[in-house]
């Protein structure tokens, strides 16, 4: 008797698998709008008051018939949203400064694209420098369906920040005590630099035989122009850095999962796990930037020109990195240390306060040189 119940039931199973599998073939070919990117980046010029962007949408597949669609400005929580699922930190633009010239549009029978509709931005000159603004778009049709996760396009705007003065480093320093007790179990270094000459160990910034991030260490095997993450645990970049070039330099170690990342540019470059508690940056010789004054095995300096040094007590994001290489907010959560190093810190008595916390670092005092061209990163 069970025999025949399950020849029965696996009869059903044959005869009812092609029809479904048949109607999920069929939903799939059929037409559905979608925005193609989800996200559209705008430089906003630092002349420019107001700003055009045009808006189009797409389908899967063309359809027999004309298809209408529409936008709309979506809610600002969906941006709040947006930051927390990719560690972004973009503002909403005030809906008051979004006029969209129509809402709706078509797509023509058998095409693919709709037609434009443009979308004018306005009080782009009261944006401030350095922050990443953003308008979200929502898609809407009536006659086929959107692609879930697709309806929405980010259009964000970023005012660059212009770098035109940074610090010339022609074997100077900067030492840093941080407050007794200060412990990093998870941290951020980041740098800008400029190197000029590239030499057999040139200090960026860090705590020798702790953790520094340098170029090069001849004496130990690393070429010249390598970068290298050293101390109790190492790892090096894959491709040299070349001399009159910006960059900049990021290194991040996350406690909990035990992986540092190397970044160049705001990019992946090289990666790592440590297992390692974290690290006291007033150990060994101390926390240096640019050289290591008085080291009794060489003081290592580094050549050329830097900017916007600074350390956190958390391992910042891809997008974190990216979104703010050429500047921060210095009350940032997590920023521990931050000289921007553009003429804004004075030097006192042989020593420069920093724009985070107010750390007084020693140094034996650097120049402040006047860029004919900002600062780009390519």
């Amino acid at each position: 008797m069970k025999k025949h119940i399950l020849s029965y039931v696996a009869l059903g199973l044959a005869v009812f698998l092609p029809t479904a599998c048949n109607d999920s073939e069929s939903d799939l070919l059929k037409p559905k709008v979608y925005f193609e990117n989800k996200e559209y980046n705008v430089e906003v010029k630092e002349d420019k008051a107001t700003m055009d962007v045009e808006l189009t949408c797409r389908l899967s597949n063309t359809h027999s018939s004309e298809v209408a669609v529409s936008y709309s400005v979506a809610e600002a929580s969906v941006v709040k949203d947006y930051n927390i699922k990719y560690g972004t930190n973009y503002q909403t633009l005030d809906a008051k400064d979004v006029k969209l010239e129509k809402s709706t549009s078509v797509i023509e029978k058998g095409q693919l694209f709709a037609g434009k509709v443009k979308m004018t931005l306005s009080n782009l000159d009261k944006l401030a420098e350095g922050k990443s603004y953003v308008v979200p778009v929502r898609l809407h049709s009536g006659s086929v369906p959107t692609i879930e996760g697709t309806d929405i396009e980010y259009v964000i705007l970023a005012k660059p920040i212009t770098i035109t003065k940074v610090a010339e480093f022609d074997n100077n320093y900067i030492s840093v005590k941080f407050p007794s007790g200060t412990f990093f179990k998870s941290f951020t270094y980041e740098a800008l630099i400029y190197p000029t000459y590239l030499g057999s160990n040139n200090t960026v910034l860090g705590t020798e035989g702790i953790m520094i991030l340098r170029i090069g260490d001849t004496g130990g095997g690393i070429p010249r122009g390598i970068v290298q993450a050293a101390g109790r645990q190492h790892y090096e970049a894959p491709e040299k850095l070349q001399t009159d070039k910006w960059y900049h330099l990021a290194l991040t170690f996350d406690q909990t999962s035990g992986k540092t990342v190397m970044y160049l540019n705001g990019n992946k470059w090289a990666e790592s796990a440590w297992n390692i508690p974290g690290f006291d940056p007033n150990a060994d010789v101390g926390f240096n930037i640019g050289k290591l004054p008085g080291f009794p095995w060489g003081e290592r300096p580094f050549y050329g020109y830097m900017s916007e040094i600074r350390v956190w007590s958390v391992a910042r994001s891809e997008n974190q990195i990216k979104q703010n290489m050429l500047g921060v907010d210095s009350k940032s959560d997590g920023l521990e240390l931050y000289y921007k190093l553009n003429g804004t810190e004075k030097v006192e008595n042989g020593t420069v306060n920093d724009a985070a916390k107010g750390l007084g670092g020693r140094t034996g005092g650097f120049n402040i040189k006047k860029l004919d061209v900002p600062v780009a990163i390519n």
